[in-house]
């Protein structure tokens, strides 16, 4: 089957997107490893400042479970699609 320039050109912007895809799904998963990392507190660390170190990391964590979840869901939603395409 002789390919045309649209399929090669669509083929291209497939792979580019499968890389920003999967660029942002390590991207998310690093925020939650980073959010999920222990802090300590420091002998003469201001109070207010580690508290604030502190809300910092439960914003990364939750942020990155939430990027965790979505594309656990998308993956689960396109794997189904594909299913249900393949009975018809």
């Amino acid at each position: 089957m002789k390919q045309t320039l649209a399929s090669h050109i669509g083929c291209g912007l497939a792979h580019v997107q499968h890389t920003i895809d999967k660029s942002i799904e390590w991207g998310f998963h690093s925020l939650r490893k980073a959010g999920e990392s222990k802090l300590k507190k420091q002998k003469n660390e201001n109070k207010y400042l580690f508290g604030l170190k502190k809300g910092g990391k439960h914003t990364l964590a939750f942020l990155g479970t939430l990027g965790d979840a979505f594309y656990e869901k998308y993956d689960d939603l396109k794997t189904r699609e594909n299913q249900e395409g393949l009975l018809k």
